[in-house]
């Protein structure tokens, strides 16, 4: 029974994801002076490019948060008083007619 296949049930769809990912630079690993190694560092190497794509993605997302947060603090602050007014007359109508 190979080492793999007693890994925890949780985790071993994401070994097998690196050990797939990792492969795909069978040719310059297997060159190195320790190819085992040179494969784990290149695993590490694919997890830190996956990290660092997600730190950009997070960063844009609160970027466009704080944005949309900002437009709509602004938004409430430059509203003239007749238009809420005038949204609160139309409310009070439509309980009205209920």
């Amino acid at each position: 029974m190979s080492w793999r296949e007693k890994v925890d049930p949780i985790i071993k769809t994401y070994l097998e994801l690196q050990i797939k990912d990792t492969a795909q630079f069978r040719e310059s690993f297997s060159k190195a002076k320790d190819p085992s190694k040179a494969q784990l560092w290149i695993a590490i190497a694919n997890l830190s490019k996956h990290i660092f794509s997600l730190e950009m993605k997070i960063k844009y997302l609160e970027k466009t948060l704080q944005e949309l947060a900002m437009f709509s603090q602004a938004g409430k602050k430059n509203i003239p008083e007749e238009a809420t007014q005038s949204k609160k007359n139309k409310v009070s109508k439509a309980k009205k007619k209920r």
